[in-house]
């Protein structure tokens, strides 16, 4: 693999150099959708089953009312389901990504075209058990102020839980934000598992929040 290369994978390696531009990350999905099964598969994926059992560690409710931020075509959405979660709703902002996780069965509620960072105008505050967002806080995807708007989300003493690239969580503020949301009080950390599993490129890390009552 070229030296200058983050992922021997073609797609995955142009999606981690994306600039963050909604309209950007948009377009690039909508060409991805097709095939982003297929290279996560290959790239041995393994983000969202990690996600939701530290989920089901932390509330093993299955009627528990979960937001998947960024749901992608749906993986999180599986696992969760498969572990007997049935109140799950999910968005993403490709609409292509969004029907193929559509067409997996285990959302009861999906919307395509919604941006994280606007999630708020669809979405009400204080409303979700739980909040997933896996496979988004990486480079080139969402900034990390993403995560306040998530926590808006949950109900106080609700959870979110969050997986980040490590190279994320190196070169951007996202350690600065969890640290001042934690000391605002606005936030505890349940939490958290470092450098572990994410694909066969690197290692991410997982954090579980709970949002202060």
């Amino acid at each position: 693999m070229d030296k200058d290369r983050i992922s021997a994978n073609e797609n995955i390696d142009a999606a981690l150099r994306l600039d963050g531009d909604p309209v950007n990350v948009r377009a690039f999905y909508e060409d991805w959708a097709a095939n982003y099964d297929q290279d996560i598969t290959l790239a041995e994926y393994s983000g969202p089953i990690i996600a939701a059992r530290l989920l089901q560690r932390h509330l093993p409710d299955p009627a528990a009312r979960l937001l998947d931020a960024g749901c992608g075509t749906g993986l999180v959405g599986s696992e969760l389901h498969a572990l007997g979660y049935r109140a799950i709703e999910g968005f993403d902002l490709s609409e292509s990504m969004a029907e193929r996780a559509r067409a997996g069965g285990a959302y009861r509620q999906l919307l395509g075209g919604i941006d994280m960072m606007q999630a708020a105008d669809s979405y009400d505050a204080d409303s979700y058990d739980a909040v997933l967002s896996v496979g988004v806080f990486t480079l080139g995807h969402v900034p990390p102020q993403a995560l306040q708007v998530l926590l808006g989300m949950a109900r106080p003493g609700g959870l979110l839980v969050v997986s980040t690239r490590t190279h994320y969580y190196d070169q951007t503020g996202y350690r600065q934000l969890v640290d001042r949301l934690i000391s605002e009080k606005r936030m505890t950390l349940v939490e958290a598992v470092m450098d572990a599993p994410y694909n066969k490129d690197g290692e991410g890390h997982y954090w579980v929040f709970r949002k202060s009552a």
